[in-house]
């Protein structure tokens, strides 16, 4: 488990607890899509000290994934929760994947 102590100062912390909560999210995915929000990756990635600059990083990482085309936004509830399904090379990695390592990766790469 992260530790709060500082971790929105490392730009690399938040791209792990992305990279886990991804990773766990699809692994673990019974049907063909996934939704969450900002605070379930953070859930997803055993992180629960969901302060709220921590969730404008994770926010702000989604936000780069969908503009890339990685994930689908639904802006039509009141809070804004992503979603990532099959067709998606996003999911095609993480399936193939041994673990978040390669996820983070892959995230380094779209996030710079």
């Amino acid at each position: 488990m992260t530790q709060i102590t500082n971790i929105y100062a490392d730009f690399r912390k938040i791209e792990e607890l992305v990279a886990r909560g991804l990773w766990v999210a699809v692994k673990y995915a019974r049907g063909t899509c996934v939704s969450f929000t900002p605070k379930k990756i953070l859930e997803y990635a055993e992180f629960n000290d969901a302060i709220p600059v921590v969730l404008t990083l994770v926010k702000h990482v989604l936000k780069q994934l969908s503009d890339e085309g990685y994930l689908q936004v639904d802006s039509s509830r009141s809070v804004v929760r992503y979603k990532l399904c099959k067709d998606s090379k996003l999911w095609g990695l993480i399936k193939q994947s041994s673990g978040p390592e390669d996820i983070l990766k892959f995230l380094e790469e779209v996030t710079q």
